[in-house]
């Protein structure tokens, strides 16, 4: 009982933080799972995807009442990022996921100093194609256009971030919200985007763990409730922290998520 208690509480602060970042929530349900209450890996990764999809869920639902998610931005991205998913995890049967995981850990790396140094960048637009302008509501200052958001890029890093997915068993999120942030979009707006976009990813490859049985329901049930819960806080907490705090924020914890990941994935192999 207390067990469970534990992970309620640590569901929910993972739910906050989550929903604040624009994160599924995966990089920190995975090692708290897996090295607090004992699941191994796959079942760790199989579970914390499906407790994503209440975490997302639960985030999306209040930032639409907001008025900040951009469906036609999260469609586009959607279809690229659940193929990705397959595609990564089938990778990881023929590539060392030591290397995989390699290569993203240097690229959030990379992001969370775009995200801290102004000055740096890492992202770039990929601007092939057709584009479309759309039109956010920024504050109280009336609508706001971003020039122009062009399909190919929306393509690319919803395919990037689903690989992303497949290959480490998270959302994809730490892709997801800094690409849209590097096409104009304002950033509580990328975030609230990526999380509605999060929810068809998760839904794709819990799905495929649930098949094989590689999925903790005691925990998920547990979890998936502390995370929604976290999830409404966080959602309802975000508009009113400033946007450049909130890159540092997600900058700190990309930083803190590539160093994890790379000791537990690249240098113990976990």
């Amino acid at each position: 009982m207390i067990e469970y208690f534990a992970a309620g509480l640590i569901a929910i602060g993972i739910g906050i933080i989550a929903a604040i970042i624009g994160l599924g929530g995966g990089f920190f349900y995975v090692p708290t799972l897996s090295l607090i209450f004992g699941l191994d890996t796959k079942t760790a990764i199989g579970t914390s995807l499906t407790i994503m999809i209440f975490s997302a869920m639960s985030a999306s639902y209040w930032y639409r009442k907001q008025g900040i998610i951009l469906y036609r931005v999260a469609l586009i991205m959607i279809i690229p990022s659940m193929i990705a998913s397959v595609i990564g995890t089938y990778l990881t049967t023929l590539v060392d996921a030591r290397i995989l995981v390699f290569i993203f850990c240097v690229m959030l790396t990379l992001i969370s100093l775009e995200m801290l140094i102004p000055a740096f960048r890492f992202l770039t637009e990929v601007k092939w194609g057709p584009s479309f302008v759309l039109e956010t509501q920024v504050d109280h200052q009336g609508k706001q256009p971003v020039e122009r958001i062009w399909y190919s890029h929306l393509v690319f890093w919803g395919f990037a971030g689903g690989l992303l997915s497949g290959v480490t068993g998270t959302s994809g999120g730490a892709l997801f919200v800094p690409a849209l942030a590097t096409a104009g979009i304002p950033v509580h707006y990328a975030i609230a985007t990526s999380m509605f976009t999060i929810i068809l990813v998760s839904i794709t490859g819990a799905t495929a763990h649930a098949s094989i049985g590689q999925i903790s329901w005691p925990f998920v049930a547990v979890y998936g409730a502390g995370a929604a819960f976290g999830a409404f806080i966080g959602a309802n907490v975000a508009p009113k922290i400033k946007e450049q705090e909130i890159k540092k924020i997600f900058g700190c914890l990309l930083l803190f998520i590539a160093v994890l990941m790379f000791q537990q994935k690249v240098l113990m192999g976990i």
